[in-house]
C-alpha cells in the first residue's frame, strides 16, 4: 500500500511541475505576443497617419508645387536656368581651355541626360 501512495504521490508531483512549467512558458509566450501586439498597434497607427496625411489636401498642394511646379491663384512662377558651359576666363591657356570644354560638353552631356533632352 505504501508503494501505491509513493507513485501516486510521485506522479502527482510530476504532473504538477509538468503543469507549472507549462503555464510559465504560457505566461512568456503570452507576454511575448502582447508586446508584438502592441508593436504591430503602433504600426498601424503610425501608418493610418501617413496614409491620412497622404490623402490631405496639403500634401496634394506640396506635390503639386513641388513635383509638378504649379502655382496658386495670384502668385508668380520663377524658373531658374543655368549655364550648362563654363565660360572661361581671359589668361587661360589653350591646353586648359581645351580641357574646360570637354569637361563643359560631359556636363552638358550629364545635364541633358538628367532634364530630358
Amino acid at each position: 500500500m505504501l508503494l501505491a501512495t509513493a507513485v501516486v504521490v510521485a506522479y502527482l508531483i510530476f504532473t504538477a511541475a509538468s503543469s507549472a512549467i507549462q503555464a510559465f512558458q504560457l505566461g512568456e509566450d503570452e507576454d511575448r505576443l502582447r508586446d508584438e501586439v502592441q508593436g504591430l498597434q503602433e504600426r498601424y497607427d503610425r501608418l493610418s497617419a501617413l496614409r491620412d496625411y497622404l490623402n490631405s489636401d496639403e500634401y496634394i498642394e506640396w506635390i503639386a508645387r513641388r513635383e509638378l511646379g504649379l502655382v496658386g491663384p495670384g502668385e508668380t512662377g520663377i524658373i531658374v536656368q543655368s549655364s550648362a558651359t563654363p565660360v572661361p576666363s581671359e589668361g587661360e591657356g589653350e591646353e586648359e581651355q581645351g580641357s574646360q570644354a570637354g569637361q563643359g560638353q560631359q556636363q552638358g552631356r550629364w545635364w541633358e541626360d538628367t532634364i530630358g533632352r
